[in-house]
């Protein structure tokens, strides 16, 4: 059902189409100084060599040409008018659409009273003459009624007070005329406006505290949160800006704020509509010419993008909206990717023939007794030749289009150490990897840490699962061993220089063992000098530590702090090599690219940069405007890296250098989280990306064009953890709940591109996918980790139960006390 216009426009003044032959600038943006509303129509099959624009014309200076304007209040109470007749919608109106849940008539003639008070204080306050407002005083200090006289005074200084309504009355006007608007369309579109309604709010709300108008901004402010169903609509996407957006009550406090900046200055509110709601929004704010304060703030910070087809799903768009500058645009996700692993690569190719390692462990004997052989050094050499030296095959030959160059980003080759000590581990372990299917669900194994409830802010595991390490809140990081085997040490210098270079074990004799120390146990003297221990504490953060990486071969661990400095670690002298430098504030999070020679860190300074252990120096440096970033991952072709930031928005960057003076931009943004992200993963094949935090929310996206494949419900609280089975076909995620649940990620997939996914709701029932739940008594899991046998580690922090769990509030609490004194006392995701 369309929405008639009360007054009439004749045809010469209705806006006409007009064409363009730019077809590559799809983008209109109109200063904020114009008259003119532009909305993005893309280009069509029929002529895709022209753009359409959608102008109006005049709208600032004209008035309504009948004379009147009509406003409706949220609460439902008829506003004064300009005219002499009043306009309001009731069940008994001509019209058989559907009221408004928002706008409720009034049921009292006390709530126009209060309304009247509202838009006449003049006339209420000629009621009260002087004489009797002092007269009422005196009897309240007889009484020695204190307060009731500080607030009569109040009351009575507001009513006289005729400025401060008369101009938050226009806001009030607009808002509730959208609202109104939007109410009245068909439920197939009307969620496409109300769209509009937040970010139309919040400019409101800005413009009257820039305004000095705080009380008034204050009422505005409260007058439409407090409407439940609001609450339950518009602003559920919301909640943690609305938090930030209520605490801004100064202009110097808007000026600082880097909300405000993320908000306003950081680009356009970007939103999607079909043409036909293009088209009814267009006669609204212009034709209409009803509200200029609309059409105003329309044109100085919204850019409307226009969608083939009809409308959206309510559900699709619900999931797809919560970003901090509403959706993505379209022309922010053409940039090609190349998702595909490096095939080339020694590691790639290790990985990919690990049958072939599997089936040569146990020889040719079918009863196993092939793996009780030694590993001689002639088995081993013999092994290595045969491996790399081996006929390719038809399908390893075939060129995969989306793999990027091996030469695309410098990666180094294994070293031979490093071939040979992967070809015996696969041996051993994938030769016994469990495969997991519904029928088959993996083992767990749960670790729970005690005594550590708020003083643990993060948790790393090696990559073959020996070694834990744990950073606190006190600056220190503990590494613990996971096995029975004792945390050693290299040998001392004059030990080392007796070692044959030549030796393909050299790099175990260079460790200290359990031998070297039985020769002198006996010793008292060396009780106290033992070099080997269970437990190793490093030393030298002056902040609390945020993130831990370890490197695929065991030797070094990343760590990053409030103290701005990320540190590299030796787990072979149990010594910090190196101090990186860069990062101007707290660092959120560090990581190890897949081949262990680059890494990446990302700061509350608003910048993600990329390292190399060889070099002191940032390698690139990647900024993110006005927002700071939270987390990262990197891609397993080493070629990208995904970070989120505050403003809810994923962003994907290509580590591949810029050409001179321009700046660095991600390839792949995508919006759709409600609250902060807590942890980013990318699929084995490097094609999918999974993201989830605050907001309890799984979601998976396609790299390959940004888009939405499914959304995972069912966890009751945050998740801070995921993990992907070695296979790539099984899910867990670790929440606050004390539960870990695990999907079928394989099945899901197959579903996708055989077109059984409904990617229409984009929502998946839990029953579906989810296969089990584990759940713990008190611990939250911080950690969830697969082994190469494909057992199932689970690490977490014991909550004792007279304490209560509040991550959402203290999350925004810590986010806005970080943006706002420049620095941070505990990291988001903890």
């Amino acid at each position: 059902m369309h929405f008639s216009s009360s007054s009439t426009t004749s045809p010469s003044s209705q806006n006409q189409i007009s064409n363009t032959t730019n077809s590559n600038n799809n983008v209109l943006f109109v200063p904020s100084n114009t008259s003119k509303m532009s909305f993005i129509i893309p280009n069509n099959n029929n002529n895709s060599s022209q753009q359409q624009i959608v102008s109006s014309s005049n709208i600032l200076s004209a008035t309504s040409n009948s004379g009147m304007t009509a406003s409706i209040n949220l609460n439902g109470i008829n506003t004064q008018t300009n005219s002499t007749a009043n306009i309001s919608l009731s069940s008994s109106g001509q019209t058989s659409q559907t009221r408004s849940p928002f706008l409720q008539r009034p049921a009292t003639d006390q709530q126009q009273q209060q309304q009247q008070q509202r838009t006449t204080p003049s006339q209420s306050s000629q009621q009260i003459p002087q004489e009797e407002f002092m007269k009422i005083l005196r009897v309240l200090q007889d009484n020695n009624m204190t307060e009731s006289i500080e607030t009569l005074k109040k009351e009575y200084q507001s009513l006289f007070n005729k400025t401060t309504s008369s101009i938050s009355e226009p806001y009030f006007n607009a808002l509730d005329g959208y609202i109104a608007y939007v109410q009245e369309q068909p439920d197939s579109s009307r969620h496409e406006f109300a769209q509009l309604i937040y970010p139309l709010f919040v400019h409101m709300y800005l413009d009257l505290v820039e305004k000095d108008h705080l009380e008034e901004a204050q009422r505005f402010f409260m007058t439409y949160v407090k409407n439940t169903l609001l609450q339950a609509t518009v602003f559920a996407s919301h909640k943690d800006d609305l938090f930030r957006i209520k605490s801004l009550v100064s202009k110097e406090q808007i000026a600082q704020s880097e909300y405000v900046k993320s908000f306003r200055h950081n680009g356009r509110y970007w939103i999607k509509l079909c043409n036909a709601s293009l088209e009814l929004l267009d006669q609204f704010l212009i034709k209409q010419q009803k509200y200029p304060l609309l059409t105003k703030i329309v044109q100085a910070y919204f850019q409307l993008e226009i969608n083939d087809g009809s409308a959206r799903n309510a559900e699709t768009q619900r999931l797809l909206s919560g970003g901090r500058l509403g959706e993505i645009k379209t022309e922010d996700n053409t940039n090609r990717m190349y998702f595909g692993l490096l095939r080339d690569h020694d590691l790639t190719r290790i990985l990919q023939h690990k049958s072939i390692l599997a089936s040569s462990a146990g020889g040719d004997n079918e009863d196993g007794a092939g793996d009780d052989q030694p590993s001689t050094s002639k088995n081993r050499k013999k092994l290595k030749k045969d491996f790399f030296n081996q006929r390719q095959s038809k399908a390893s030959l075939k060129v995969d289009p989306n793999a990027p160059q091996l030469t695309r980003i410098p990666i180094p080759e294994l070293r031979e150490h490093e071939r040979m000590d992967l070809i015996n581990t696969f041996q051993e372990d994938y030769s016994r990897m469990l495969k997991i299917t519904p029928d088959n669900l993996p083992s767990c194994c749960y670790y729970t840490l005690l005594n550590g409830y708020l003083e643990i802010n993060c948790l790393e595991i090696s990559e073959d699962s020996t070694l834990l390490a744990v950073g606190g809140k006190n600056s220190i990081i503990y590494v613990y061993s996971l096995n029975r085997q004792k945390l050693s040490t290299m040998k001392l210098p004059h030990e080392l220089e007796r070692l044959d270079k030549s030796n393909e074990h050299v790099y175990e004799q260079m460790m200290t063992n359990d031998d070297d120390n039985n020769n002198n146990k006996d010793d008292p003297s060396n009780n106290d000098s033992d070099i080997l221990h269970n437990q190793r504490i490093l030393c030298g953060h002056t902040g609390p530590i945020y993130g831990l990486s370890m490197s695929r071969e065991k030797w070094f661990l990343l760590s990053c702090s409030e103290d701005c400095t990320i540190r590299l670690w030796s787990l072979l002298t149990w010594t910090c090599l190196i101090t990186f430098r860069g990062h101007t504030q707290p660092v959120f999070d560090v990581q190890f690219g897949p081949f262990g020679h680059y890494f990446a860190s990302c700061s509350l300074d608003k910048t993600a940069r990329l390292w190399c252990i060889e070099h002191a120096q940032t390698l690139r440096i990647f900024t993110d405007g006005c927002n700071d970033m939270e987390a990262l991952c990197f891609h397993p072709n080493s070629n990208y890296i995904a970070t989120s930031s505050a403003d809810r928005i994923l962003k994907i960057w290509d580590l591949l250098e810029s050409k001179e003076g321009q700046q660095l931009k991600p390839i792949r943004q995508m919006s759709g989280h409600k609250l902060n992200v807590c942890i980013l993963k990318f699929s084995k094949d490097g094609k999918y990306l999974i993201s989830a935090g605050y907001d309890r929310q799984i979601m998976i996206w396609d790299c390959s064009n940004g888009s939405l494949v499914t959304c995972l419900l069912g966890h009751s609280d945050a998740v801070f953890s995921m993990d992907l089975s070695r296979d790539g076909s099984i899910l867990c995620t670790g929440s606050v709940d004390f539960s870990m649940r695990i999907w079928n990620f394989g099945q899901l997939i197959k579903d996708k591109d055989d077109g059984k996914l409904d990617t229409v709701q984009r929502i998946t029932p839990t029953s579906k996918y989810e296969l089990v739940t584990y759940r713990t008594k008190r611990t939250s899991t911080t950690l969830i980790h697969f082994t190469r046998r494909n057992l199932l580690l689970g690490f977490g922090v014991f909550i004792p139960p007279n304490e209560t769990i509040t991550t959402t509030t203290t999350a925004a609490a810590a986010a806005a006390a970080a943006a706002a004194a420049a620095t941070t006392t505990t990291k988001a995701k903890n």
